[in-house]
């Protein structure tokens, strides 16, 4: 396959995206990814990535390509789950404790760290809103996090989150009682449990 088919191709998988670093593994030359840039008018958003003027601009996406190992959580995953109606004004991420995250808290991000037997654990992928795949936590991690950190949520988006996760007919209590475990939160779980079942 020559250079201009996989770079159409990488475009393709990452909905209108290229990261400098994805090309350079498939092969390609660093010059050739940049003339392919030229040629097809696009933008740089961040060091090493590009996007098509054809792509919808998608700021989650971003953020994902530029840091792989994060997580969206808390009031982001909320929303993406439909367990909240109200997006986030910055995104909300996990990364693992000592993890460099003074360029995300620069760009707006909020940032949660946890320890490393935590920061996969619920770890799924969805869509955002613009069908990119991102790393997310799956919504029983993400009733446990906002339990575990009930003082610093907003009264309103916690209640919301708790009745609409609690009336899903997708939920997992069992899952969710694991996590709970896991996470130290399990009296605490099972006290909204009783009541919201």
């Amino acid at each position: 396959m020559d250079e201009r088919n996989i770079l159409d191709k990488l475009l393709e998988e990452q909905n209108g995206y290229i990261r400098l670093i994805d090309a350079q593994n498939e092969g390609v030359s660093k010059y050739s990814v940049l003339d392919y840039i030229r040629k097809n008018e696009m933008e740089k958003i961040a060091p090493g990535i590009y996007i098509s003027p054809e792509a919808l601009e998608d700021r989650l996406y971003s953020i994902q390509l530029r840091n792989r190992k994060i997580v969206f959580s808390h009031e982001t995953a909320l929303y993406i789950h439909n367990l909240s109606d109200r997006e986030p004004f910055s995104p909300v991420i996990t990364v693992v404790r000592g993890y460099n995250a003074k360029h995300l808290k620069e760009d707006g991000v909020v940032v949660h760290t946890v320890r490393q037997e935590w920061l996969e654990l619920g770890l799924t992928k969805e869509q955002t809103f613009i069908g990119n795949t991102v790393r997310i936590y799956d919504k029983e991690r993400c009733i446990c996090d906002i339990i575990k950190n009930k003082k610093r949520m907003d009264i309103q988006v916690f209640q919301m989150a708790l009745t609409s996760y609690f009336s899903d007919n997708e939920k997992n209590i069992h899952i969710l009682m694991k996590y709970a475990g896991i996470m130290g939160v399990s009296d605490k779980v099972r006290q909204y449990t009783e009541v919201l079942l």
